[in-house]
């Protein structure tokens, strides 16, 4: 039997919509499920979950686990939002594109990958236009930053072109 189950163990997924979106103050994200209980999810086989929060503190690290760096100026980036068993929700910066290559189909965003022990629950598209843009810091209301939300149940297998 346990050859039978092999192939089953494990998963790291979402199991429920997060409701991602901009927090009520300034440089914070919040979970809003629209079921209104919360965001179910698992990590390597293991059930979780995490009551709707607001004003959830922005802290985010570069793919690799280093220090964030500043999206520039004219620059579209995909920022996954992730949590893990605790309940701590974070983000991982993905790779930044000139917005005018990704408008003229020259490049596309690609996904970044939850860290070990996290699993992804969502994310933000961030358009910088007229300024620069640092997670945890700059307002996702500010001047010249254009924020798009994704709930998700895992990592999406193509990345976006637009």
């Amino acid at each position: 039997m346990f050859e039978t189950l092999a192939g089953n163990r494990s998963g790291t997924l979402c199991l429920s919509k997060a409701g991602l979106a901009e927090g009520t103050n300034a440089a914070t994200i919040k979970t809003a499920a629209p079921n209104g209980a919360g965001i179910d999810y698992a990590i390597e086989g293991i059930l979780y979950h995490k009551a709707d929060g607001d004003n959830v503190a922005m802290t985010a690290t570069e793919q690799d686990g280093s220090t964030i760096t500043v999206q520039p100026d004219l620059y579209t980036c995909l920022y996954l939002v992730q949590i893990n068993a605790a309940g701590t929700i974070s983000a991982v910066k993905g790779p930044q594109v000139l917005s005018a290559d990704l408008a003229a189909g020259n490049a596309v965003l690609k996904w970044p990958t939850p860290l070990d022990g996290n699993c992804a629950i969502g994310a933000v598209k961030i358009v910088t236009d007229g300024g620069t843009f640092t997670y945890g810091t700059t307002d996702l209301s500010g001047t010249g930053v254009t924020d798009t939300w994704y709930d998700l149940f895992g990592i999406p297998a193509r990345p976006l072109t637009s």
